[in-house]
């Protein structure tokens, strides 16, 4: 099985190596730096796929137009919002030139992205760049909905964008599961469209609660620690004044249900920190 975090920092790393490189990265490059990690075909495809969205790198930005769909932060300009503005530039150099990059991406009208879901449902791979490429802005909306202190939009956006990838090959060569022939002719139905948009914007949602999962598990984690100090302490305060002594590691897991071994180590790290001594009494 494949070490999630390992991955991760792989591919982000990955992914700076792009921007920075003089072309895109052939498939075989990509694949050399995973090749220690156990992946399937499909993961594989899906790294590459990923890597050929629209990256940060420099470029002048072009002048307004409008027209033109404008990037977050130029809306952010318009409307004037100090707050809003405060919140653009904390965005890094290279998320802003990654905005600036994907509002050049055009819109397709109905038709032609109605035809791009077809070709998917038929099993075309090829047309996973560009529909993903049309997905960009709204994961980018999505995304904004879970930002917390912690949970930074550039590093949603990144989550969203892998579920999205990992949403549109579940769908690639689902045809018939969408209302067409086994072998994706026909005519995708507007309702059978909705299902199937619907169903994407789960797989991006997926990746953004999960990725805020992982840091509130981390936040619990931190909070769960700091309540048995506490508990320990206010513990060791209470029996103190009760019986007159300083109470026992055996007392104390006894008054908290917190194993002796915990209350040692919580007791030991703030004598270190204290620089005080005496403070388990006799066990």
């Amino acid at each position: 099985m494949v070490d999630k975090i390992t991955f991760m920092e792989t591919l982000r790393s990955v992914q700076e190596i792009a921007k920075t490189g003089a072309g895109p990265m052939s498939r075989e490059e990509v694949q050399s730096y995973f090749q220690d990690m156990e992946l399937s075909e499909e993961q594989q495809d899906m790294i590459y796929q990923y890597l050929q969205m629209p990256q940060e790198t420099d470029r002048e930005e072009p002048a307004e137009n409008e027209d033109k769909p404008k990037t977050q932060g130029q809306q952010v300009r318009k409307k004037g919002s100090k707050s809003e503005e405060k919140k653009e530039t904390s965005y890094s150099a290279h998320f802003r030139m990654y905005l600036n990059e994907i509002s050049a991406v055009p819109a397709l009208d109905k038709d032609q992205e109605r035809n791009l879901y077809q070709r998917l449902l038929a099993g075309d791979e090829a047309v996973i760049a560009d529909l993903s490429g049309q997905w960009l802005k709204k994961v980018i909306r999505l995304a904004e909905k879970y930002t917390t202190a912690k949970a930074l939009l550039e590093d949603l956006v990144q989550e969203g964008n892998m579920g999205l990838l990992l949403g549109l090959r579940q769908l690639l060569g689902k045809g018939s599961e969408y209302g067409m022939a086994d072998d994706g002719r026909g005519v995708l139905q507007e309702n059978r469209k909705k299902e199937l948009e619907q169903k994407l914007e789960e797989f991006v949602i997926e990746g953004l609660k999960s990725y805020r999962r992982e840091l509130e598990g981390e936040t619990d984690n931190e909070n769960t620690i700091l309540a048995k100090v506490s508990l320990v302490y206010e513990a060791r305060k209470a029996l103190a004044e009760e019986n007159g002594t300083i109470p026992s590691l055996q007392e104390l897991c006894e008054y908290t249900r917190i194993p002796e071994e915990e209350i040692s180590d919580i007791l030991a790290l703030h004598e270190k920190a204290e620089g005080n001594s005496g403070l388990l009494g006799n066990c």
